[in-house]
């Protein structure tokens, strides 16, 4: 048992010194650059892959772990000059947007490249037998060296940082840039070195962690969110804080799944144990990093001298581009919007396309839940990175109330809002105690926390989900099971939720919201508990989008743990910038938009998602403002002028003539 016990603390060690390598370059980023790159993943699994494929090129293990510190180097260098660096004056959210842009490219192009079959990374012959470290205890050689090369590494980064010139200057860029730059150092440099060095460290992890895992397009994915824990957990810009935190939560991770199985043994049924265990063991790491920030919202040890990362500040004249360029046509084009909804079902039936009414009920439930997002994110200014949790919650209410032989709608879709709603009060009441940064990782947290707590919830499916026995019914006013009637059921449903969206934008609640937005600080002075409006504003954003999970759950008759993973949370957050952040339609514009173009680029091509990754890129720099800045009055309140003739009406729709 002691023996056991001692191999699982190594095992701990040994993932904690993988995930240090991934956020160490994490963490310098952040502190130095105050940089929200998603896109480190990314870099992991290109290390992996570019490692591996130039050790089974030549034969040599330490030729494959140099060309995988080089070469991702080299990537990261470019990346930073030709997207990072313009990303550095922008907002959280479009440096999320953007990161997660360059995950679909990246993740597209390896699968393009290597094809979509796992990748075998063989073991170093020099490395593949086991260490008696302890009298009967063998533990594998490669796994006790991962140990020492990364506590070299570690060792190294750490005299980089604290003992060279290089170090200095990237020290005192952490702490106060603009004094840095005024001295005569090229802070542009010292961004593009850290950059790189962040990108190698991570590009090592990969190639490291390879024999161990397995290697394939997306494999950085996962390992990203526990890198952002460790960063949370350890301190924002601290390299010991990461050290520290990484070694922690890898412990804690892998003790959690040997042995809480057989501890709450001790507490509960064997029956309540195998199912209850698994799901805490799951989240363990992010209750550890909830703990934290409540208590410690700076993390365990901070950097000395460290500023607060906060969100940058954008010069409220910059317009977006083509703003008002379609603002005369804004009433037809909502006209042939609400008509295109009502009369979809008709010219589905005449074309003999069911197919499509199918997919207008998916716009629709898409648009719902990306309209409550854009109730905290574009009024409010809350970046929530973990907004699907609620669509997740209120799939999964449906789900197990069908199960249990609930099949009324009346009560299992009202009783997925009240239970969305009343866990979002209870997240937020920890979460709105950060901001920034770390209010955009605590979501995240939380919903990674869910999402692997549903996936071992195996009396309902696990990780495969669950079929949905019966759709929700209502005493026979309407039949789900009828595409017509659900569908003008979601639509009826979307238009009452956007008019009181519309109202509530234009209330005393709604623009104590804006005036959060714009100046939180200010809003307090003049005596708003602006931490009360807040908890309000996520609790109805997720009564709502728990409505959406119910619908999603009766229109897929399927209930899965995705619902809920970080992907769909970056989709709604897709759709609700590209149809224009607080605007009244511009949820229901950026849902259609996004699923009209996954759909045209798959039938396109089985990699859609590189395509639609450099879209995503493209609409962060040239698209801000979404497409409900076209139709927004012009930058003054004019409308853009149009040469005479050029468009049939020569004014403004409904403006009476001067």
């Amino acid at each position: 048992m002691h023996l056991l016990f001692v191999e699982q603390i190594l095992n701990g060690l040994q993932l904690g010194i993988i995930l240090f390598l991934m956020a160490a370059g994490l963490t310098l980023t952040f502190g130095i650059m105050n940089l929200v790159n998603l896109a480190h993943g990314s870099l992991f699994m290109l290390g992996a892959y570019m490692g591996v494929t130039f050790q089974l090129l030549t034969g040599s293990f330490v030729l494959g772990f140099m060309f995988a510190g080089v070469a991702t180097f080299l990537i990261g260098l470019v990346m930073e000059r030709l997207v990072i660096r313009h990303l550095y004056a922008r907002s959280h959210l479009d440096q999320v947007m953007c990161t997660v842009g360059l995950v679909y490219v990246f993740n597209e192009a390896t699968r393009m490249a290597f094809g979509p079959e796992p990748l075998h990374a063989p073991v170093p012959a020099l490395l593949s037998g086991t260490v008696e470290l302890l009298p009967g205890a063998p533990y594998p050689a490669y796994r006790l060296a991962m140990i020492v090369a990364g506590l070299a590494i570690g060792g190294l980064l750490y005299g980089l940082i604290a003992r060279t010139r290089t170090g200095m200057l990237i020290r005192a860029g952490a702490s106060n840039r603009v004094m840095t730059s005024v001295l005569g150092v090229n802070i542009g440099t010292i961004y593009a070195v850290v950059f790189g060095l962040g990108a190698a460290l991570a590009g090592l992890a990969g190639f490291i962690a390879a024999p161990i895992l397995t290697v394939y397009p997306g494999m950085g994915d996962n390992v990203l969110i526990l890198a952002l824990v460790v960063l949370v957990v350890g301190g924002m810009g601290s390299v010991k804080g990461a050290f520290v935190a990484a070694l922690l939560v890898g412990v804690i991770d892998t003790i959690g799944r040997a042995y809480l199985k057989d501890v709450m043994g001790l507490m509960l049924s064997p029956v309540a144990a195998n199912t209850v265990a698994p799901a805490l063991a799951s989240m363990l790491i992010y209750i550890l990093m909830a703990v934290v920030l409540f208590f410690r919202p700076e993390g365990l040890v901070p950097a000395a001298g460290m500023r607060r990362p906060e969100a940058p500040s954008e010069p409220a004249s910059d317009a977006p581009l083509g703003a008002g360029l379609l603002a005369r046509w804004r009433v037809p084009a909502i006209g042939l919007l609400g008509g295109g909804f009502l009369l979809l079902p008709l010219v589905a039936g005449l074309a003999d396309s069911p197919f499509w009414v199918d997919m207008g009920v998916r716009v629709i439930i898409f648009a719902i839940a990306a309209l409550s997002l854009d109730l905290i994110l574009g009024q409010t200014g809350l970046v929530s990175f973990g907004h699907a949790l609620y669509l997740g919650v209120g799939a999964y209410v449906v789900g197990i109330l069908a199960d249990k032989g609930v099949e009324s709608g009346v009560v299992q879709w009202p009783l997925a809002m009240a239970v969305s709603a009343a866990l979002a009060a209870a997240l937020s009441m920890v979460a709105l105690r950060t901001s920034g940064t770390f209010f955009i990782m605590i979501t995240l947290a939380f919903a990674q926390m869910m999402f692997y707590g549903a996936s071992s919830l195996y009396d309902y499916g696990g990780d495969d989900g669950m079929h949905l026995s019966v759709r929700s019914t209502f005493g026979g006013l309407v039949d789900l099971y009828d595409a017509t009637q659900f569908y003008y059921l979601a639509l009826a449903l979307l238009v009452v939720l956007a008019g009181l969206n519309i109202r509530l934008a234009r209330s005393r609640f709604g623009m104590v919201l804006k005036g959060i937005r714009v100046n939180e600080r200010r809003m307090q002075a003049v005596g708003f508990s602006t931490f009360r409006y807040k908890l309000v504003a996520c609790a109805i954003s997720a009564a709502v989008c728990g409505l959406a999970g119910a619908m999603l759950a009766n229109a897929a008759e399927f209930v899965g743990p995705q619902f809920m993973d970080w992907t769909r949370s970056a989709e709604l957050m897709i759709m609700v910038v590209a149809g224009g952040l607080a605007t009244p339609l511009g949820a229901v514009v950026g849902a259609l938009a996004y699923l009209g173009l996954e759909k045209y680029l798959s039938d396109l091509t089985i990699h859609w998602r590189l395509a639609f990754g450099v879209l995503l890129i493209l609409l962060v720099f040239v698209g801000r403002g979404g497409l409900g800045a076209l139709f927004a009055p012009a930058p003054g309140g004019e409308t853009v002028p149009a040469h005479k003739g050029s468009f049939r009406w020569a004014r403004p729709f409904f403006r009476p003539r001067a």
